[in-house]
């Protein structure tokens, strides 16, 4: 008999993401119908129909019990593209675009992303600590329990680095699972005007070593206004040679070759891939580089213009759903929106937008073998939603259906409020 100290009851619906974890799991999303779910530790042991459980499973005498009452249980969302160290906003933008009528490239010579980054560098390592961890309970609260977090607020060495370490504390203070991602090459900073080259030189000879020990991925920006397809194999190549992984954003802003470049460096991801040719289509098919989609991107940029996803799935490629969250083009940390999105503007079924922004999200940050199902050998991170089905989580938008949350095997969230003690900040001085 297995050994549980937490166990939760009576789920009209458990989504476990895994079709083959138990022989009443029903589906592409795997749905137990009444079911239930045991954990020993940090991880599950055990899924099944609650009629199954008490002959299966023996409850430590403290163990937790959850009984749901009925609701629709997910595995806790994995958001694989966002940005939560910055200081600032960028409202300006936001209501130039929509008001005025102008365009995102003309804002990055304007100003945008390097008004974040001013404010960014104006900062003290604690305070932008302190922005993150409010960040990652509102993440949490709306039940997403893994991220992938990318610098590139910074864009000095120095810079670069602080927001780097404030991940890493972040990793030790918070239950939030965090990746952190080095996003030096996001644009070319002012202070360097046009020289994009000498940028480069700086980031592969001298900031990327430093940043090895903090960082799990290198990020590239391979697009009109960003970075050339040489400057960005010149990052890649030289985050390879340090044993980093690699993602890259690409094919936002128009066709070019970063996907191809993704591809062929093998990238963990590419994201946003808006603008694909059939060309980029068949090598996303062929490798093993995830398509991350951020429809709140575009959705906030007033496009018309979203990623080809019913393309890029219906071919065989490998989809996965992040909210891209920042203060310039997608403010937002909602991934139950970006479900509603993904089936309203790029044609995703449910089925494909949950399997998106989970088991498909947690390879494209390389911790599949961890989270994005519930099955038994993996982190025990669940959400449960005030809904009778999983298909009224895309319907029923705009507003937050989480309950609660549980992450490694402990409630994290209940009704809506966090309930874990704060960590007190461990200071930098």
């Amino acid at each position: 008999m297995i050994e549980a100290d937490f166990a939760l009851f009576n789920v009209d619906e458990l989504v476990t993401v895994a079709p083959g974890c138990h022989a009443e799991a029903r589906g592409d999303l795997g749905v137990i119908a009444r079911g239930a779910l045991a954990a020993q530790g940090t991880d599950i042991v055990w899924v099944g129909p609650m009629d199954e459980l008490h002959d299966a499973v023996r409850l430590t005498p403290d163990a937790t019990v959850v009984n749901t009452h009925g609701r629709t249980v997910l595995p806790g969302f994995v958001d694989p593209h966002t940005h939560p160290v910055f200081a600032g906003d960028r409202a300006a933008d936001f209501y130039r675009r929509a008001l005025n009528d102008e365009g995102y490239l003309d804002q990055l010579e304007s100003g945008g992303i390097m008004a974040t980054v001013k404010a960014t560098r104006e900062k003290s390592e604690d305070a932008l600590l302190d922005l993150a961890y409010q960040r990652a309970d509102v993440f949490l609260r709306y039940g997403t329990t893994s991220i992938q977090a990318k610098t590139g607020y910074g864009l000095t060495k120095n810079d670069e680095l602080k927001c780097l370490r404030v991940l890493n504390r972040l990793q030790h203070l918070h239950v939030l699972k965090i990746v952190p991602a080095f996003l030096g090459a996001h644009v070319v900073p002012s202070d360097y005007g046009d020289n994009a080259d000498a940028y480069v030189e700086g980031l592969t000879s001298d900031w990327l070593p430093a940043a090895q020990p903090h960082a799990q991925f290198v990020d590239v920006w391979c697009d009109e206004g960003a970075f050339t397809e040489r400057q960005c194999r010149r990052v890649m190549r030289a985050a390879q040679d340090l044993g980093l992984r690699l993602t890259a954003h690409a094919n936002e802003m128009g066709y070019g070759p970063g996907v191809r470049l993704a591809v062929e460096m093998r990238s963990s991801s590419v994201d946003h891939v808006v603008y694909l040719d059939d060309d980029d289509i068949e090598a996303l098919v062929k490798g093993d580089t995830v398509a991350v989609l951020l429809p709140g991107t575009t959705f906030a940029l007033a496009s018309d213009v979203y990623a080809p996803a019913r393309r890029l799935i219906d071919a065989g490629a490998t989809v996965a759903l992040g909210t891209d969250f920042n203060p310039g083009t997608s403010y937002t940390q909602n991934m139950q929106l970006i479900l509603t999105l993904a089936v309203l503007k790029l044609g995703m079924s449910p089925e494909e937008a949950i399997t998106a922004a989970t088991v498909h999200a947690a390879r494209a940050i390389g911790l599949d073998g961890r989270v994005g199902s519930l099955e038994p050998g993996k982190y025990c991170d669940f959400s449960i939603y005030c809904v009778g089905s999983y298909r009224e989580i895309p319907y029923h938008y705009g507003m937050n259906l989480v309950e609660s949350v549980v992450a490694c095997g402990e409630v994290v969230v209940r009704e809506g409020q966090m309930v874990t003690v704060p960590f007190p900040l461990a200071r930098s001085s």
